[in-house]
């Protein structure tokens, strides 16, 4: 027997769907790692808040010029950690962004060969029922006609 369209279509959509599983863990992976990027910027920015008070605070009070001199380099050297992290981030954002596109496109792939194989099934239980319906009616016929006799 011949193997049905809707069977020949399936080892397709399974390698669609594996490849729209791979984008989705991928998208996955860099969500995740966005989320603790932006984790780690906000405790930086935290971080830097605090210093910057506890700066003030300290000079409000006096301080010698190598403690002044301490301080600003510590706040400046968190500030360059601030902006490359946000410049990671942005990184970060447009590899999620493209990531997603990549699954979307996958996504569309498996549901297109999931609707074509669907619409086979259809098409091949429509014809199995017509076939099964001659069967009945050459059966009825065959009885009508071989009961006279």
């Amino acid at each position: 027997m011949a193997v049905k369209r809707s069977q020949r279509f399936k080892p397709i959509h399974n390698l669609a769907q594996q490849s729209e599983d791979v984008a989705a863990q991928t998208l996955g992976k860099i969500q995740r790692e966005l989320s603790e990027h932006h984790v780690k910027l906000s405790e930086l920015m935290a971080y830097y808040q605090d210093y910057r008070t506890r700066f003030n605070q300290e000079a409000e009070k006096g301080m010698s010029i190598s403690q002044v001199q301490s301080y600003q380099k510590f706040i400046s050297q968190l500030e360059i950690a601030i902006t490359e992290q946000k410049k990671h981030i942005s990184r970060m954002t447009e590899a999620c962004d493209s990531s997603r596109v990549d699954w979307n496109t996958e996504r569309q792939k498996t549901q297109v060969l999931k609707k074509v194989i669907t619409r086979y099934e259809k098409q091949e239980q429509r014809e199995l029922n017509r076939q099964e319906q001659r069967r009945s009616d050459e059966f009825v016929a065959n009885r009508f006609w071989h009961k006279d006799k």
